[in-house]
């Protein structure tokens, strides 16, 4: 294990392209990742920060002590302190969502509006190494391609805001952090939902991640995040590829047609999910795949939101309820 005093060379390296003189916003849980972010940022120089806390509603008395613990660590720290209660039980049943995807797109929603609130330019939070690795391994088990395997990124835009994301720890594992708070002498909450094995991303982490270590012999978390890392870096310079030709209201079936399997999957994915403004998935690029590469009379398939995909006159288009889009 490198030695926790490196941490600080290495995390400048991974913030270097984010000016220090501007404000930014912190999220903070109050546990052990990040205490160790905010510690890292103000050793690293950034004096406009603002502690972002989310409380889920979901862990009672537990979780108004982690609120009140991370109010008083911004204060120790001379930040300004901002925090947000969701109803977390109640959207997951109203969405249909699990309890971790309502928390997750609960918390985004308070980054975007405190970061515009404050006029934060980045939202840094503490995701590191091992959340990288669950995260890629529970996109390859649902058959997800580079934008899922690559889906916990370096740096990201973060949606209803101007501001960006930045995870720093991600080449970080969780023994060197928790390394880097003992020699730092730092004090964290720790979330007992953490071990709870009801959660997906806890049973990779505490019975995936161990058996996958014991089958190949070594620990494969670094490994596994330094792939998630590439597979984001090659997908967005593959969306670049297709990207102009997206834009276009139609697809030329012939030129459609002449391109490798691959590009004409990513080119549909990108040109239906703008067409339709929602996430098109792979069924359904294969179904418009099969409907570009087939003969015949004019044909249609049936999209997401009450759109069609037709096919007419050697070109595809998608048509809405109010017609072409």
């Amino acid at each position: 294990m490198k030695k926790a005093a490196e941490l600080l060379p290495r995390f400048l390296r991974r913030i270097g392209t984010v000016p220090p003189a501007q404000c930014a916003l912190v999220g903070v849980s109050g546990g052990i990742d990040s205490v160790v972010l905010l510690d890292l940022l103000q050793r690293a120089g950034f004096p406009q920060l603002v502690v972002a806390h989310f409380h889920h509603g979901l862990r009672g008395k537990a979780a108004d002590r982690d609120e009140q613990f991370v109010r008083e660590l911004a204060a120790s720290a001379g930040a300004r302190f901002v925090c947000r209660r969701g109803q977390t039980r109640a959207r997951a049943a109203r969405k249909k969502e699990s309890l971790e995807e309502a928390a997750r797109e609960l918390r985004r929603n308070f980054f975007a509006r405190a970061a515009t609130q404050h006029g934060a330019c980045t939202v840094f939070l503490g995701h590191q190494a091992g959340d990288a690795a669950e995260t890629l391994l529970f996109h390859l088990a649902r058959g997800a391609g580079r934008r899922g395997l690559g889906s916990l990124q370096g740096e990201a835009p973060l949606e209803k805001s101007p501001a960006i994301i930045v995870r720093p720890l991600l080449g970080f594992t969780r023994a060197e952090i928790t390394a880097y708070a003992r020699a730092r002498q730092l004090t964290w909450r720790e979330d007992n939902s953490n071990t709870s094995r009801a959660f997906t991303r806890n049973r990779l982490r505490h019975d995936v991640l161990p058996a996958l270590a014991r089958a190949v012999g070594f620990d494969p978390v670094p490994a596994l995040a330094r792939s998630a890392e590439i597979f984001a870096a090659e997908e967005t310079w593959m969306e670049s590829l297709v990207g102009p030709e997206a834009e276009s209201r139609q697809l030329d079936l012939r030129t459609l047609r002449g391109k490798p399997l691959a590009e004409q999957r990513r080119l549909l994915r990108t040109w239906l999910g703008a067409r339709t403004a929602t996430s098109v998935d792979f069924a359904t690029i294969e179904a418009a795949r099969q409907l570009a590469l087939s003969g015949g009379p004019p044909a249609k398939l049936n999209l997401p939101r009450g759109h069609h995909l037709r096919r007419r006159a050697g070109k595809l288009f998608v048509q809405g309820a109010k017609g072409p889009k």
